[in-house]
């Protein structure tokens, strides 16, 4: 095979757009579909939160996706057939989800309208875990070592920038719900996201090649190899301690996410086009605070950013506070400031915590660490998400009234947050940590599954 080509930055961007056309769906399912079943339509939180949350739960198949495009070839190719079964899995699950809608609206009762809507979240969830670490393995196997964290910074960026912008959009194409509007968004979401799939992997991998980047070895990790590492990760102090504060910060620092734009709508009366806006202020604050830290930051090691999430912990948190504030007293006008300070927060917490990541993890099972330190963190927000909106309806039938039931989740949050923080200074990283530098900071993306 030929060698590796150069890092160009028009090649990154055009994989970027492979993200840009995940916040395209992901809003339909994170933001939009979840505000229009609790607010317009009255359904409970709970049920809506589980079934956003589906994907995350589902986290454990990026193992056998990211296995298998390494190993099994598909119609000739390693990855790009994977990424389009997902990728056809994900368009499928939305062209279902309008009738889903329309029916639980019908008839909010009945337990197979439910499960008319749980099919097409299984789908969905399941199309972005099959394709996500094929992806990812792409992207990989198209640049270089040196160059492999500057292709994975800009395609994370385009990732990042397209959910501080796309909400803009959508806000104009659904300002109000009405079923002939809902069902064009989810067209143009379909039609554009598949657009833009097409362009990113376009001739990206050709038929019948193997990268050189692939592991070699014949016999990839079994599930013994994984039950030992898990066995001796959890008698190590620090790591059993890192592996504790992962599944705490993750599990509150999403907790909002299923009912962040209801809380727009039962608090303060905002339309959908207002409310979709919200991950517009907050998306933008995580733009700004990535972009920032990663350039100043640029020369530290990975161990540093202990510091760099425990200040964005600590903002997060305190955002949190001001967030119940504002549902309390039911001050709207606080809420796009709160959410862009909030969104600066993430973006520290976002950029030190790719860096621990790398930290945490040994060089001689890199892949192991990251895989499972990926999928504690993304069951850990699928729990997040679905507690928040237990959480929403537990508040809401024990208190009676909207402001006070979003106030409790997010005073909530805000104080699991906090035990998060503690928890990250139990963590002993220096000590774990060898003398010299072993993972590059942008390689964990290799075992995410986002988007």
């Amino acid at each position: 095979m030929s060698e590796t080509p150069r890092f160009r930055l028009g090649h990154a961007l055009k994989l970027g757009l492979f993200y840009a056309g995940a916040s395209l769906t992901d809003l339909i399912t994170s933001a939009v579909w979840n505000r229009l079943l609790i607010v317009e339509l009255g359904a409970p939180a709970a049920p809506v939160s589980l079934l956003t949350s589906l994907r995350y739960l589902l986290a454990p198949l990026s193992l056998i996706a990211g296995y298998l495009s390494d190993t099994r070839p598909l119609l000739g190719f390693y990855r790009t057939t994977y990424i389009w079964l997902g990728r056809a899995l994900m368009l499928a699950s939305l062209l279902l989800l309008p009738w889903a809608t329309f029916a639980i609206a019908g008839d909010p009762g009945r337990w197979t309208n439910w499960l008319f809507a749980f099919f097409s979240f299984l789908l969905y969830g399941a199309g972005t875990l099959i394709s996500g670490a094929p992806f990812l393995a792409l992207v990989h196997d198209s640049a270089s070592y040196h160059d492999r964290g500057k292709v994975m910074g800009v395609v994370q960026f385009m990732l990042v920038a397209s959910f501080a912008f796309v909400p803009i959009a959508y806000a104009r194409l659904l300002p109000s719900y009405e079923p002939r509007t809902f069902t064009r968004l989810i067209w143009v979401a379909v039609i554009g996201a598949g657009i833009l799939w097409f362009i990113a992997i376009w001739r990206e991998e050709p038929r019948g090649a193997r990268a050189p980047h692939i592991a070699r070895q014949s016999v990839p990790p079994s599930l013994a190899t994984i039950r030992q590492t898990l066995r001796r990760l959890w008698r190590e102090t620090t790591t059993r301690h890192y592996a504790l504060f992962l599944g705490v910060s993750g599990f509150f620092a999403f907790m909002q996410d299923g009912v962040l734009e209801p809380f727009g709508g039962d608090v303060f009366g905002l339309s959908v086009g207002e409310t979709t806006r919200f991950n517009a202020y907050w998306g933008t604050g995580v733009l700004l605070a990535m972009v920032i830290a990663l350039a100043s930051t640029r020369r530290w090691a990975p161990h540093q950013h202990t510091r760099t999430t425990l200040w964005g912990l600590i903002g997060m948190a305190a955002m949190l506070v001001a967030l119940a504030l504002a549902a309390y007293i039911q001050q709207a006008l606080l809420i796009p400031a709160v959410l862009f300070v909030f969104g600066l927060a993430f973006g520290l917490f976002t950029v030190g915590g790719v860096a621990l990541l790398m930290a945490m993890s040994r060089e001689e099972e890199a892949g192991t660490y990251l895989a499972l330190w990926t999928v504690i963190q993304l069951l850990a927000r699928g729990g997040g998400i679905t507690a928040g909106g237990i959480l929403r309806d537990g508040a809401l039938a024990l208190f009676g009234t909207f402001p006070t039931a979003y106030a409790t989740v997010f005073a909530c949050e805000a104080l699991g947050i906090a035990v998060a923080a503690v928890l990250l200074l139990r963590v002993d990283v220096r000590a774990f940590v060898a003398s010299e530098i072993r993972l590059e900071p942008a390689e964990w993306l290799e075992g995410l599954v986002e988007g």
